[in-house]
Order: structure tokens, then sequence, then C-alpha cells
């Protein structure tokens, strides 16, 4: 039996992008990992969006708070306005 063709590589790597969310299931994780060991690019694609993960996580990334981005709209909507 060919474990690869369980998941097609586009499916896969779907489930790959869900799993670095904590968004899949424990089944979609197992079959995504058994397609996985035999599709080498599938694999790699893991390990890229891993490593993406990691990095975004460590740079400690701050958004601009609603109330800010709310008054800033109100400025650029009254300077269009004039």
């Amino acid at each position: 039996m060919n474990l690869g063709i369980i998941f097609k590589c586009k499916e896969a790597s779907h489930i790959c992008d869900k799993s670095q969310y904590k968004e899949s299931s424990f089944i979609e994780r197992l079959l995504m990992r058994m397609h996985q060991w035999m599709c080498k690019v599938c694999r790699e694609h893991s390990a890229e969006n891993t490593k993406l993960t990691e990095i975004i996580q460590k740079a400690d990334l701050k958004t601009m708070p609603a109330e800010r981005k709310d008054e800033l709209r109100q400025v650029i909507q009254q300077e269009i306005s004039k």
C-alpha cells in the first residue's frame, strides 16, 4: 500500500498550514505525517513552514491598537475632505 497517496500534496500542504496554527485534528496530522514520510517535497514544505513560524514568533511583532487606528482613519478622512 502506498501511503503517499492518502493525501495529495495540495491537501497535505493545507493540513501542514493548519497544523502550524493548531487548527488540524489528530487524524489530519497523522495522515499528513504519513504522506510526508513518502513525499520529500511535502517534508521540505513542512520544515520551511516551521522555520517561518518560529521566525515570526521570535520577531514579537506588535500591532497598533484599534482605537489608534480609528483615530488615524478620522485624521486621514479629515485631510482628504479639505
